[in-house]
Order: C-alpha cells, then structure tokens, then sequence
C-alpha cells in the first residue's frame, strides 16, 4: 500500500496479530502525507499477543509521520519499551493536536518518558491515558510537564487516589471517573476550585467513591468560583458510597444563598450541569439553567427574585435617599412582572426616613419655583 495521498488511516474491530501489526506500522514508511491513524484494539480479546517488544519495534516508523495532527493508538499492550521509542518519535510530530493511547499498560515511568516527548508538541490540545495504571504520581509528572497547550486531560480508570498534594489548575478540561478517589481526594478538589488561579471549565468525577460527605466538601470549593460550568458526579456508588439527596442539596446554598439579598447575588451563576438531568432536586435544577444564560446580571435578579418575596432594603439606609433611584431602576429593568416590590421597597425607604424624604421633595418643589420662565 504506498501512496502518499492518504491522510486518514482508521483501524478498528478487527484482529491484526503480530504479522499484522508489523505490515501495518511498516506501510507507515510510505505515508508521509498521514495526518490522522487511529488503532483502536480495545474491544479485541484477541490483543494478548501484542505485547510491549513487539510494539516498540513497529511504532518506530512513526518518525516517518510528521505531519500527524491526531494519533490514537488505543488498546496495543503499550509500556515502558514502547514509550522509550514515543519518546524519540514524538518530537518529529510538532503538528499534534490530539493524542489517544487508551486501554495500554501505561505507568508512571511511561508518563514521564511521554513528558519529555512532548517538550515539543506545543499545539497538543488533548490527552487521553484511560484504562491505564497512572497514579498520582504520574499525574503530578503530567501535570507539571506537559505542553502549555494541552487544556484536556483524560486519566479515568487509573490508579489515581489523589492521596498526594496534586494540584489540579492548569487543565480546563479534567476527566478523572472511575478513579478510586482516598478521604482526603474531594477536599484537594475543593481547593484547587476554590484557588483564583484554578481553570477548570469542566470536571468529570462518576464512579469515584463520592458520598454525601464529599459531595458537601465539592460544593463548598464552589463557592467563589466562577469558571467552572460542569461536574459530573453521577454514578458514585463504589463502595455503597452513594451521593443522596442530602448530598446533592449541599448545592443548593452555593447556587442560591437566601440568607441574604447580598448573599444571593454573590451566590454561583456558573456551575451549570452536575451531571445526568434527574439525579439532583427540581429546585436545583432550575438554578443550574438560570446559570445557563448569558446576562450573569439577569441571572442574579431572577435568583434574588426567586428567592426573596420581599426585598429587604434596610441594608441600604446607610447612604441615605442616594441608592434609591439605583433600586427603582433596578426593578424597572428586573421585576416588570412585580410592581408590588417597586411600591414596597420605596415606602420602606420612606418608612425609614421620612423626613429626609420631605425635605427632599420640598427641595425639588422650591426649585421649581425659582426656576426662571421661558
């Protein structure tokens, strides 16, 4: 098979063997133009003859790929002889964009030989390690040196317990389910959501050993944070450790504080899905999608709205008559739907000072009068 006009190469559900797979990874020679070979052997139960010496030998003829933007090589019995040669290999693909080596038998030496392969991929974007054996060690590697680039990171069903002090801020994409998370795993979860410097977008935790308990400790990390818009946290019931409704309402307080007007409005407008629909409250649920919309000021009134029958302005008296053209426009703009609210918070303000309320609109009355006629 030589032509160098292929640029897409897939290999899936099929047996390649030992014979086969050498054929296949020596036609690499030939395809200089391959932009994108995905191998997935994953769902073979026939890959047990692949192993780690026989793969090194074959994807060294990657080097002849230098134009690779997305490599995947998923389910090949790959470990510390194969990613000695990636190592060498990797540096020539200065194009990648998204590298998959899923269902391998990657460990923490392999992630270290993996960093150091890609010092020069700096348009790499995504990583997927799932189903390897990657511990917390091995993400620390990962975490401290990858490319700048990469903001996705897949490691679910590892060996990561985040029993060490990893931080977990660089990535806005973190993808850590069916890892065996220790006590302590959530609290440093939590920490880094709660860190200014934190980038996460999207957090993925199903199937963690999460309970009511953690679950409380996420919510909390939560609370100022103002980036983060998806956490999955469905399925968590290793170890009969299931998330319950006392769990998920941990959230509710973060997505609407109503202790407070003040407390509303510096509650979360960003978090905007935990997961599959149906697992949380209908009220919590109705926050998460006033999160979806665009105005996050449209979202704070519609939440304080909710959330306050009656808006208490007597936080506002100590600046006097100044703020209330602010609420009146507030309400205006807010709670055309509730004009009770603009008559009730204006006689609380009259209520309050009434004098000042006289002398003010006696000073209007008396400039009108002095006002010179056309």
């Amino acid at each position: 098979m030589k032509s160098n006009n292929i640029t897409h190469l897939v290999v899936r559900r099929c047996y390649l063997g030992i014979p086969g797979a050498i054929f296949l990874f020596n036609t690499l020679h030939d395809l200089n133009s391959l932009e994108q070979l995905w191998i997935d052997y994953q769902d073979n139960r026939d890959n047990a003859e692949l192993n780690d010496a026989i793969m090194a030998e074959c994807i060294l003829t990657l080097s002849a790929c230098t134009g690779m933007q997305k490599l995947t090589l998923n389910g090949l019995n790959l470990s510390t002889n194969s990613f000695a040669v990636l190592r060498t290999v990797f540096p020539r693909m200065s194009a990648l964009l998204d590298l998959g080596l899923c269902g391998n038998l990657i460990d923490d030496v392999c992630a270290r030989d993996l960093v150091h392969g890609q010092s020069k991929c700096t348009h790499l974007q995504r990583l997927s390690l799932s189903r390897n054996i990657i511990s917390d060690n091995g993400l620390d590697v990962l975490i401290q040196g990858l490319p700048k680039s990469v903001d996705k990171l897949h490691v679910e069903g590892n060996d990561v317990t985040l029993a060490r002090q990893v931080p977990l801020l660089r990535f806005k994409n973190l993808f850590l389910s069916g890892n065996t998370l220790c006590l302590d795993g959530p609290g440093l979860i939590a920490a880094s959501l709660a860190n200014p410097e934190c980038r996460l977008e999207s957090l993925t935790l199903t199937q963690c050993n999460i309970g009511d308990e953690e679950a409380a400790t996420l919510a909390d990390g939560l609370r100022n944070n103002r980036r983060l818009t998806r956490m999955s946290l469905a399925n968590n019931s290793l170890a009969n450790n299931n998330i319950t409704k006392e769990g998920w309402n941990a959230f509710s307080s973060i997505l609407c504080d109503s202790s407070s007007i003040i407390a509303t409005y510096n509650s979360n407008h960003t978090l905007q899905s935990l997961g599959l629909r149906g697992f949380v409250s209908q009220d919590i649920e109705m926050m998460l999608d006033q999160n979806r919309l665009q105005d996050k000021s449209r979202v704070a009134a519609n939440k304080i709205l909710l959330a306050h029958r009656h808006l208490d302005m007597s936080p506002l008296f100590g600046s006097e008559l100044d703020l209330l053209p602010r609420v009146v426009a507030w309400l205006d703009r807010f709670a055309k739907s509730r004009p009770d609210l603009k008559l009730s918070s204006i006689f609380e303000f009259v209520r309050a000072m009434p004098m000042k309320v006289t002398a003010r609109l006696l000073g209007m009355a008396e400039g009108k009068k002095r006002k010179p006629s056309n």
